[in-house]
């Protein structure tokens, strides 16, 4: 086909296997990577890196640019906003510029490069996929900043596709349930890292309740879809004829959402909660 798609966040995971199911329905993928080896990794026929990191705005200047003046002169046909990082801890200890770099990446990048692709996306009536997450609907503890981007993206999201659905721009949200990637794998070791530089105050009232959400994570991890699965979903979703506004990844999305819309918050509040966090010490 002769279009482009752009994927961010494409050195690993979702996003490197998305990449890699577009190009091999014959879409023209520009590949969003931050390093010279995770481009050469990615580089294959159909698939063509560039230097994204969505938080510059030289790098973002620079892709429009590459958009506006395709060789080829092919038009956008969708962009997946996929790019993310998750550093988790709780919202007492997590660092404030951790919060606000979670922030930077997940949200602000995402709208960057969205703002600097809608011309294009306007002349070819295009398409804008947004990666979100179970956990902007239920937020694990621990999961605060992480899941408060995904949040807000999808709220931008709601917003965004009720202001360009006159323009003929689909906006759709794919919010993505367990799935084993490299980022995943490395979340609970992590939170793990950041516990032991807690205070001694601070071990004593979330030690416990940190150390099981990741082991709670881990088992659940294992039962997780693989990427190359989440990326046919998402490649299906980036050119159906008629998309939804709402898409899951994984069976465990398409039980807990329902669930967490079913049962009281208390509730969920107990099934979501280890059963051994501390108050503060008498």
């Amino acid at each position: 086909m002769n279009e482009l798609i752009l994927v961010s966040g494409a050195s690993t995971g979702i996003g490197a296997a998305t990449a890699r199911a577009l190009a091999t329905r014959g879409f023209h993928v520009l590949a969003g990577v931050r390093r010279d080896d995770d481009a050469e990794a990615i580089s294959a026929e159909g698939i063509e890196p560039i230097r994204l990191d969505v938080t510059d705005p030289a790098d973002v200047a620079a892709l429009r640019a590459r958009v506006d003046a395709d060789p080829h002169s092919r038009p956008l046909r969708a962009i997946i906003n996929n790019a993310a990082i998750e550093i988790n801890a709780p919202v007492e200890v997590l660092p404030l510029e951790i919060w606000r770099r979670q922030f930077e990446v997940n949200l602000f990048g995402h709208i960057a490069v969205t703002q600097s692709l809608l011309p294009a996306l306007r002349k070819s009536r295009g398409r804008i996929v947004n990666i979100s997450s179970v956990g902007a609907q239920i937020a694990l503890p621990i999961y605060g900043a992480y899941a408060g981007t995904k949040a807000a993206f999808e709220a931008a999201s709601d917003a965004l596709r009720r202001e360009v659905a006159a323009q003929g721009i689909e906006v759709v949200i794919v919010r993505s349930g367990g799935v084993r990637t490299p980022m995943a794998a490395e979340s609970g070791p992590l939170s793990l890292r950041l516990a032991e530089q807690m205070s001694a105050e601070h071990s004593h009232l979330y030690g416990d309740l940190i150390s099981a959400t990741v082991a709670f994570q881990a088992r659940f991890l294992d039962r997780a879809i693989t990427a190359e699965r989440a990326a046919r979903r998402i490649a299906q979703v980036a050119i159906a004829k008629r998309p939804r506004t709402t898409y899951t990844l994984g069976p465990d999305a398409a039980l807990t959402l329902p669930l967490n819309r079913l049962l009281p918050t208390r509730l969920m509040d107990r099934i979501l909660t280890p059963r051994n966090p501390k108050g503060p010490t008498p």
